[in-house]
């Protein structure tokens, strides 16, 4: 298949699709809904039900404009333009998912942001064999390497007990949506009063209908903030800090590996997990897949590719795809 790659997306050119563009465009995949791969108008969108509920959510569309959203679960095909299209779980967020393309006895894989762990909430992956594999690389070096889920769990929770026990609030941050819900759902399954951030608590019922439980959370209010765990957005960092209270911060995110992650995060309490895959995991994923050859998108893409060709791959880095986008990026960007 003839793939073309620009800062507008990933096209398909022989069935006219795009994967993820960063424009609007005739017809998009979009692999989940985080904001740097779901957005704009595309006039038709396939993705997981779950995934085109919480775009619907992001981006609503009004009376003006005609848009059709074309659901396809984890385990469903359906044809596209003389091809054969199927959707499998991506472990990265709430509705995540990957798309194999058949097309004239070639099979692609678009992985989208994608981990091979178990995440707190989610389905986990499952690799697909293919021909070609597109993979991103936003933990594309050997440092990066995560706890598992359960093992985050246990830090997340011990972390706010300790704190609670000392008289301290414990402050996560969380991103809008994944990240901020997992922590949260952590806290309250562990028993511990947990008030939530309006960016994140808007997104709980659809985890909710998807059968996770958040027992007695409740809003967060900048006046009551003592003996609770708080889980707020990123960027208010600085005006609880401001605030003068007694309070310890906790960073949950994959790039807690780095060097530098206490002094750019401002937390006492570095957790290491991520719903990108670390190293491990990518190459695990490029091994099983079976792919004679690898695109490698986002993140650190020519080193992961370089990586790939020392053991033997046929990877390369498309030129405009070697841009670090994740939603995870924004607290490393601060």
């Amino acid at each position: 298949m003839d793939l073309q790659y620009s800062p507008e997306g990933i096209y398909v050119r022989e069935i006219d699709l795009w994967l993820d563009p960063q424009v609007s465009k005739p017809a998009a995949w979009i692999s989940h809904a985080h904001s740097d791969h779901a957005r704009y108008y595309s006039q038709t969108v396939i993705g997981t039900t779950t995934t085109l509920e919480i775009y619907r959510m992001r981006w609503p569309v009004g009376d003006d404009r005609s848009q059709s959203l074309e659901p396809l679960d984890y385990g469903q095909s359906r044809d596209w333009n003389g091809s054969r299209i199927t959707c499998y779980p991506a472990g990265h967020i709430l509705g995540a998912a990957q798309v194999l393309i058949e097309y004239k006895n070639e099979r692609v894989v678009y992985a989208g942001d994608i981990k091979l762990r178990k995440p707190l909430c989610g389905q986990s992956t499952e690799v697909i064999e293919c021909d070609r594999l597109i993979i991103e690389s936003t933990f594309g070096l050997p440092i990066f390497h995560f706890l598992s889920s359960e093992e985050a769990r246990l830090e997340i929770a011990g972390f706010a007990l300790e704190c609670l026990q000392d008289g301290a609030t414990p402050v996560f941050m969380g991103y809008p949506l994944g990240r901020g819900q997992e922590i949260v759902q952590c806290l309250t399954q562990a028993g511990i009063p947990t008030a939530v951030h309006g960016a994140i608590a808007k997104y709980i019922p659809v985890y909710e209908e998807h059968g996770y439980s958040f027992p007695g959370w409740k809003a967060y209010d900048s006046k009551q903030i003592e003996g609770q765990a708080l889980v707020v957005v990123p960027g208010m960092r600085r005006q609880l800090e401001s605030a003068g209270n007694n309070m310890r911060v906790a960073y949950v995110s994959g790039w807690a590996r780095m060097d530098n992650a206490r002094l750019r995060s401002g937390a006492e309490k570095l957790i290491p997990y991520s719903d990108h895959g670390g190293f491990d995991e990518l190459l695990e994923m490029v091994e099983r897949s079976g792919a004679k050859k690898i695109d490698v998108v986002h993140g650190y893409t020519e080193l992961f590719a370089r990586q790939l060709r020392d053991r033997g791959f046929d990877a390369s880095a498309p030129a405009s795809a070697r841009v670090r986008n994740s939603e995870e990026e924004s607290m490393q960007a601060e």
